[in-house]
């Protein structure tokens, strides 16, 4: 590991009130080294140069912990859509009393992200190939989790029609969000009603000694799911609730 991404990484993360450890300094740069690498021969992000990746990936994943105090003693969280393991092995790192599962539907990025936790050595993550509105149905999976999150790019109906079958009643999902939220928050009021959840927080932050703004979109599940949702055959996508 070079001084340089250790200090910068420091830098990053002091204002989130995160102290990093050497081992968890070592693990993001591990990460950091195969995320390049492997983006040579397959399309995990469109941000490689050191400085981004720490802001935009690492640190922006990493807001998470400031805005949500009792993450730390969290003990379940799924990333649905998790690609290149965004937000969900930043916070792997750092939440070491929480298990993880990390969802995507391309097998290729799950064989990638099965080779950070090994090269990481991640005791707490798990990965999962599947889609949303299928896994949403397997019973060791729905309405399990504490936190959901996803940074995913989909209309905010979708989103929840994917991520709210995860949720335990009184857990919450989390959307990380850019841009103004007000309208498509609107646009998913009956999407909120359809799937007995509502709104508890719109969370607005800027990523640490960046001018990005971004915003987490807070959901918490009020009871337990009527059976047909998530409707399968992508049906969240083509018609949101």
């Amino acid at each position: 590991m070079t001084e340089q991404f250790a200090r910068k990484m420091e830098e990053g993360v002091k204002p989130l009130g995160i102290r990093l450890s050497e081992k968890q300094l070592e693990q993001f740069y591990d990460y950091f080294q195969f995320l390049v690498e492997k983006n040579k021969v397959m399309n995990l992000t469109a941000i490689t140069e050191e400085d981004a990746v720490i802001t935009k990936h690492f640190c922006d994943s990493l807001c998470l912990v400031k805005g949500f105090s009792d993450i730390e003693k969290t003990v379940s969280l799924i990333d649905v859509g998790t690609g290149a393991g965004f937000p969900g092995i930043p916070l792997a790192i750092v939440t070491d009393n929480a298990e993880f599962v990390l969802m995507d539907s391309l097998n290729k990025r799950i064989k990638f992200l099965n080779e950070v936790i090994e090269i990481c050595d991640l005791k707490n993550v798990t990965t999962i190939h599947a889609r949303a509105e299928e896994l949403g149905r397997d019973t060791e999976y729905r309405e399990k989790f504490d936190y959901c999150v996803s940074r995913a790019v989909a209309n905010m109906s979708t989103l929840l029609e994917y991520c709210i079958p995860f949720v335990r009643v009184g857990g919450v999902f989390v959307s990380y969000k850019s841009g103004d939220v007000t309208e498509e928050i609107e646009l998913s009021k009956n999407a909120q009603k359809q799937l007995f959840c509502r709104i508890k927080d719109v969370i607005g932050f800027s990523i640490p000694n960046t001018d990005i703004s971004r915003s987490f979109v807070v959901f918490e599940k009020k009871k337990e799911l009527n059976k047909k949702y998530p409707r399968q055959g992508g049906k969240p996508k083509k018609s949101p609730l």
